[in-house]
């Protein structure tokens, strides 16, 4: 016997039998799921079984109303009452303490707002669904709204922020059901306002955003399957035999590990196994917490694009095919939910609440390097000791390490304590750490890495989820230049060079030494290994790192290669490409163009950029793959 309701059989009845479930929920999350796991099961006949499902959600709202509400829908939550209550308790007590001044009292009633409008979203939701709210079933179904608009209807929205995204100390304790009070509404005037303006600006921000993005993977493209076995070179040698020291580290426990291939044996699993959810769980159950996974911020052929094993199993559910433009696939995939973001600020109506660091601002700092970040973390310029934390006369801390100042401002907390022992680039206070200081005093590899990891996060602050294999790739763009220091090949001190054409070409210099990293502390790293890159000094968080994937030889010299990891702003990225053709798709076009005309840059029509192919208009249209004029990138070549 089967105990189930109408809707269950219908929905079931539309799918295949080893698909049907009589106890699923119809969530937007599960929904996603099912979706996606028909794709995989039955790709073929995905869309007769889509329609058939669309079908009896067509039928079902027709012939009963679907999710029609009534007053009874719209009536305040009992619990939100009780949290109204609470909080006017409190305000009052506030508000007739006359040991506060003004600026005390503003922030007390910020505290006090904010908290309460985190335990209201959850209350009124929880609340919803117990009542069979039909307005719940629209937010859970993923159909409209969500749980923050959920609470401006039956709960209240507690505090709005200003046009400057500001928070105003007005309560605002009534919701729209109820009607605002005349305070409450103005005070909501300024974030309603502000959104309709950020819908005017903000899709051509975010547009913009996106086409840098676009520019900077570009030449992300399948060049090659994997490292060319034919090759007999010492260095090529060299990097076969210690392929299983790089890659990128990670935690098994991240989902975005499907698809990646490892870089290394982990457990019964050889090198470039493809890992699927099943393999990650095994690796789990037998105790292996971190490994190393094929990555394109890790290495990559001399042409500038990728190695297939290194993008991993994508989109198409198969290995990413030579000639795939991933690196466009992957700006697009990040750059359009941040459109989406962008234009439903004017959504929001200006409702306020505490948060992490997010939004587009925080976004685009960490591609454009600004001077300061928004919320930025102040770095140690130095490796040393911190000697003394002492107040700063206009606010804020001054930390010195080895004699060397380090300003903190106000609003941001101190992480270290006197004794500590830092690393040039560690943080030492709250706040959104730079990329760029990363890069500059970590290296390339690491840089790349962190970035990863502040994209990834601030993404989710702005409630984007973005896979990180995704992100990966963008890091591999934006982060990928040097400044020279000294003569090396055709390059001269104060050249931006591509870092991954230099990693390819270099040849270890004489005075490199082999041996166990812990021999070799305060030197640089000769040849790369696990993500870092060359020239990375080795230092307590790099031995750290070798330790736990037990690397115990290292190739470093103790003086620093000729160059100095830099990362270039978005804007500028294209204007540093080596191909003088690929410049024109980017900004600073006469400062570009006259610095190749200088160093009597070349253009490669047949590379890994479309570019100037795209620019010999003469011939544009008039052949293709086959007559090799307008050919573009062309595997048959390579």
């Amino acid at each position: 016997m089967l105990k189930t309701t109408f809707g269950q059989l219908f929905i079931n009845q539309a799918l295949p039998e080893d698909m049907r479930d009589y106890n699923r929920v119809m969530t937007k999350k599960n929904m996603v799921a099912l979706a996606t796991a028909l794709a995989d099961k039955h790709p073929d006949q995905y869309r007769d079984i889509m329609k058939r499902v669309m079908d009896v959600a067509q039928d079902t709202a027709y012939t009963t109303n679907g999710l029609s509400m009534g007053l009874a829908s719209i009536r305040t939550a009992p619990s939100a009452i009780e949290i109204q209550r609470d909080v006017k308790k409190q305000l009052r007590g506030i508000l007739a303490n006359k040991r506060l001044d003004d600026k005390s009292r503003n922030l007390k009633i910020l505290e006090l707002t904010s908290d309460a409008q985190t335990k209201l979203i959850d209350a009124v939701y929880k609340a919803a669904e117990a009542d069979d709210n039909p307005l719940f079933h629209q937010v859970s179904g993923g159909i409209k709204g969500n749980k923050y608009q959920l609470n401006s209807l039956l709960g209240a929205d507690m505090q709005y922020v200003d046009h400057r995204n500001d928070p105003i100390p007005i309560p605002v304790m009534r919701n729209y059901s109820q009607g605002l009070r005349p305070v409450e509404y103005f005070a909501g005037a300024f974030g309603t306002r502000k959104g309709l303006i950020d819908l005017k600006a903000s899709t051509s921000d975010a547009g913009f955003y996106a086409k840098q993005l676009s520019q900077m993977t570009h030449r992300l493209l399948v060049t090659a399957d994997d490292e060319d076995e034919d090759e007999d070179d010492d260095d090529a040698v060299h990097r076969r035999s210690t392929a299983e020291f790089r890659g990128y580290p990670t935690d098994v426990d991240d989902v975005d590990n499907e698809g990646a291939l490892l870089a290394r044996t982990a457990g019964p699993f050889k090198r470039n196994t493809v890992l699927t959810p099943k393999i990650l769980k095994q690796l789990k159950e037998s105790g292996i917490n971190d490994i190393l996974v094929r990555s394109p911020i890790v290495g990559g052929p001399a042409d500038g694009g990728v190695f297939a094993k290194d993008v991993g199993v994508r989109e198409k559910a198969r290995m990413a095919p030579i000639g795939d433009y991933v690196g466009l696939a992957a700006a697009s995939a990040i750059a359009e939910p941040i459109t989406q973001s962008q234009i439903s600020s004017k959504h929001s109506g200006g409702v306020g609440g505490a948060g992490a660091i997010a939004g587009f601002s925080a976004l685009n700092a960490l591609v454009q390097v600004p001077e300061k970040y928004p919320d930025g973390a102040t770095h140690a310029e130095l490796d040393g000791i911190v000697q003394e934390i002492r107040p700063a006369p206009q606010g804020g801390h001054y930390i010195a390490i080895n004699g060397t100042s380090h300003y903190i401002p106000t609003n941001m907390p101190v992480t270290v304590k006197k004794g500590d022992s830092v690393e040039a680039g560690d943080v030492l206070s709250e706040g959104m750490p730079s990329p760029a200081q990363i890069v500059k005093y970590k290296g390339v590899g690491e840089g790349r890495k962190y970035f990863v990891g502040a994209m990834r996060q601030v993404l989710q602050n702005t409630g984007i989820n973005a896979n990180r294999r995704n992100i990966e790739l963008l890091a591999r763009g934006v982060i990928d230049h040097v400044r020279m220091t000294d003569e090396y090949g055709d390059h001269i001190p104060d050249d931006v060079v591509q870092y991954s054409a230099i990693e390819r070409n270099w040849r270890p210099r004489p005075g490199s030494a082999s041996g166990n990293p812990k021999s070799f502390v305060g030197h640089y790293l000769e040849r790369p290994v696990l993500h870092y890159s060359i020239g990375t000094k080795i230092g307590k968080s790099v031995l750290d790192n070798l330790n736990k994937y037990s690397i115990n030889t290292v190739e470093a010299h103790k003086t620093p290669p000729p160059f100095e990891p830099e990362m270039v702003r978005g804007m500028a990225s294209i204007a540093n490409d080596p191909d003088w053709m690929t410049r024109l798709m980017g900004s600073y076009q006469q400062k570009s163009t006259l610095n190749a005309a200088q160093r009597g840059a070349v253009s490669d029509t047949s590379g890994s950029s479309f570019v100037p192919t795209l620019a010999r208009g003469e011939t544009f249209g008039v052949g293709g793959m086959t007559s090799g004029m307008t050919s573009g990138w062309d595997p048959n070549t390579k």
